[in-house]
């Protein structure tokens, strides 16, 4: 029988501390219309950049039962009625962003310092360009519109804006992975 564990205590820890980290950054928001212009992103671009597939997926994955559960963590508010309503397919789509860019950026881990934090940046991009596609087609759905309106209110006005985050999310990450792998 394997003794080892799937979490160990300090996992649950720093699953604990980065679900608070994307919980305060869904609180920094600027409403700008349908969909407001938050930090989630960025927390999620960092939980996952420094806790890895499992942890920083698994972060993610508490920290949306949180808010189903009527926790207020998305941008203030909870329930189920978020996951279903024009922006929770984002949400869900946090997801998938964490699994993609834990698995690119473990698999470039010991690779050269700037092969790295390319890998991370296009992890990130990638990830984002995922959580795009499933929140625009939930926008769409439940708000009974075109692709191009979904585009003109959730895509566009975005992307500068996540460009920034992921640059700034990727410096993070390649500081501080070096002092999560110390715990480990």
């Amino acid at each position: 029988m394997n003794n080892k564990k799937f979490l160990t205590v300090q996992d649950m820890v720093l699953i604990a501390v980065f679900v608070a980290i994307i919980t305060v950054c869904s609180f920094i928001q600027i409403s700008v219309g349908l969909v407001p212009f938050t930090l989630q992103t960025f927390g999620v671009f960092v939980t996952a950049g420094i806790l890895g597939t499992k942890r920083g997926t698994l972060a993610v994955i508490v920290y949306i039962l949180l808010g189903i559960i009527g926790v207020p963590v998305f941008c203030g508010a909870g329930g189920p009625g978020v996951i279903v309503g024009t922006t929770g397919g984002y949400i869900t789509g946090f997801i998938f962003t964490a699994l993609i860019i834990g698995i690119i950026t473990h698999f470039f881990e010991k690779s050269s310092t700037w092969l790295n934090i390319g890998a991370t940046v296009v992890a990130m991009i990638l990830g984002d360009v995922v959580c795009f596609v499933i929140g625009t087609i939930q926008f769409m759905f439940v708000m009974k519109t075109s692709l191009t309106v979904a585009l003109g209110y959730c895509v566009i006005p975005f992307i500068i804006p996540d460009l920034v985050k992921i640059l700034v999310a990727t410096i993070i990450v390649n500081r501080m992975k070096k002092y999560v792998k110390i715990l480990n």
